[in-house]
């Protein structure tokens, strides 16, 4: 039943786009009269946050510039795979892709139509900084964000919405 390998890297796919939406976050550190004195890019990394919490935990000199985890930092991770109901297909549906020649076109399962659930942590000492961050992400999502995404080798594109659940 289950013969012939496949693999579309769809879920592969959602984890990094996922990830890249929020790659470019900056910290701001002001003095008291409010001048800007050090712009920080917030580093982002997929794992559990526990992780990072235990790491943090074991550190005695949070400020040593050798030390390997700086804060603020943002993690994310994979928390649940639920199927969507709504955006059901047809069992076995596929797609024709064009091949290296005319006659050899190649043939495709659609993904299935699974919902991922991920979750984004905001790790901060300070919660300037925590809220900073918050700040840049919340505008985007009422309550949705969609990404056009380019699917298997650039043959199509399809829209990849991330909603926003809960803060």
């Amino acid at each position: 039943m289950f013969s012939g390998h496949f693999y579309n890297e769809h879920t592969r796919r959602a984890v990094a786009v996922f990830g890249t939406l929020f790659n470019n976050l900056t910290v701001v550190k002001r003095d008291g009269s409010g001048n800007a004195l050090q712009q920080i890019k917030v580093p982002l990394s997929y794992g559990p946050r526990q992780k990072f919490l235990a790491r943090i935990r074991q550190e005695e000199q949070l400020n040593d510039p050798r030390l390997a985890i700086k804060l603020p930092r943002m993690s994310f991770e994979i928390t649940g795979l639920e199927y969507d109901e709504s955006t059901r297909l047809t069992r076995g549906t596929q797609r024709k892709l064009p091949g290296d020649s005319p006659t050899s076109a190649r043939t495709m399962f659609y993904p299935s139509t699974y919902r991922l659930g991920f979750e984004l942590s905001i790790i901060a000492k300070h919660q300037d900084d925590a809220l900073q961050i918050l700040e840049q992400i919340l505008p985007f999502f009422q309550p949705e964000y969609t990404v056009t995404v380019n699917e298997v080798e650039n043959n199509f594109k399809s829209d990849m919405p991330f909603v926003l659940d809960s803060v």
